[in-house]
């Protein structure tokens, strides 16, 4: 009988051997002679999976998203709040060896997408989850007391998104003064911030 082929996971396997050329070499290197030879496949072999060399790349650019979204939604659980906001942030941030691949891949897509409608796109639409995601537990957070009502949700949301996109860049360029652990401590100085407006607990006299 046929050998059956997982579709998806074929494309997933095309798309990951294109970050690999790309965090090895950029754009330039990222030909579909090159991603093709990376995942195993004849010349012309990609076509299967992918029509076009521009569909492949909104698929790798997509997954470079999907990936912070799969693993925050699994560090967050069931936390909410300034804890569920901390753990997406975390997970955007180059840490380890994965999420740096991760970033370099995502900045060189961002200079691509500069002049490309259809990845500018994508980058809009996955900011735009993000920055929803931090709206809905930063009103959490006010609700339950953690924060107070005159914390402007906007500007937070901003500073945070601007501070983990920073950061993608930064390391890249100059790792030693970007450690991981200096990068989780910028973070966690604005959540700091922001949960140190909260009212102190009223303490009863027999406390």
């Amino acid at each position: 009988m046929p050998k059956q082929v997982d579709h998806e996971q074929r494309r997933i396997e095309i798309v990951e051997a294109t970050w690999r050329i790309i965090s090895r070499g950029g754009f330039a290197a990222a030909t579909m002679r090159e991603i093709a030879a990376e995942a195993g496949f004849a010349n012309g072999g990609l076509k299967h999976y992918f029509a076009t060399k521009d569909d492949l790349l909104v698929a790798a650019f997509q997954r470079t998203f999907y990936r912070v979204n799969e693993r925050a939604g699994l560090a967050a659980g069931s936390q909410s709040g300034l804890d569920a906001i901390r753990a997406l942030c975390m997970e955007m941030l180059p840490l380890d060896r994965e999420r740096q691949i991760e970033s370099r891949v995502a900045v060189a897509f961002w200079d691509r997408a500069a002049s490309n409608p259809v990845l500018m796109k994508v980058h809009a639409d996955s900011y735009a989850i993000w920055r929803q995601f931090m709206e809905q537990h930063l009103d959490i957070a006010r609700e339950s007391g953690e924060i107070q009502e005159q914390v402007a949700t906007a500007l937070v949301v901003d500073e945070l998104l601007w501070i983990t996109t920073g950061l993608h860049v930064v390391p890249l360029l100059d790792a030693k003064t970007t450690p991981p652990i200096n990068q989780v401590r910028i973070v966690d100085t604005v959540l700091d911030r922001i949960r140190s407006l909260s009212p102190r607990p009223v303490r009863s006299a027999t406390d």
